[in-house]
């Protein structure tokens, strides 16, 4: 899907930034699909603007994370839809967790709803998505402000 989303798909990432696309969608094929587009059309605007080179372009990690705000706004229905389908108690064990706390006893239902939805690994302690997270920050800060 990355690297040949089509027949003839020119070789256009470099190892390292298909590492990174799948580290942070964790390979869920619409996140691939946001980042991959987002990550060409920088490409393109380079080229446009004469910034970069059409015969030898290739998408770094820089590039793959210049892009993650755009994928965070232009994704937001995906991620409005995860977030308000969180409770309050959700929420406040997922902040808690961005704080370095463990889960409590009482987080128990939480974390288990939150790994069926592949939000959390078993544990409890870590994210599986990374921009699911940094959606999730972004949420609690804008909550806070």
């Amino acid at each position: 899907m990355i690297e040949k989303p089509v027949k003839d798909f020119p070789k256009i990432y470099a190892p390292d930034a298909v590492d990174a696309i799948i580290r942070l969608t964790r390979c869920q094929p619409y996140l691939v699909q946001l980042m991959c587009y987002e990550v060409v059309e920088l490409l393109n605007r380079g080229i446009r603007q004469n910034q970069r080179d059409a015969a030898t372009i290739k998408a770094t990690v820089h590039d793959v994370e210049t892009v993650i705000p755009t994928v965070l706004e232009r994704g937001d229905q995906y991620f409005r839809e995860l977030w308000t389908g969180f409770t309050e108690g959700d929420r406040n064990l997922l902040q808690r967790l961005l704080q370095g706390e463990t889960p409590r006893t009482q987080d128990k239902a939480s974390v288990r709803k939150l790994v069926r939805k592949e939000i959390l690994y078993n544990e409890g302690v870590e994210f599986q998505v990374p921009l699911v997270q940094k959606y999730v920050e972004q949420q609690l800060e804008e909550e806070t402000c």
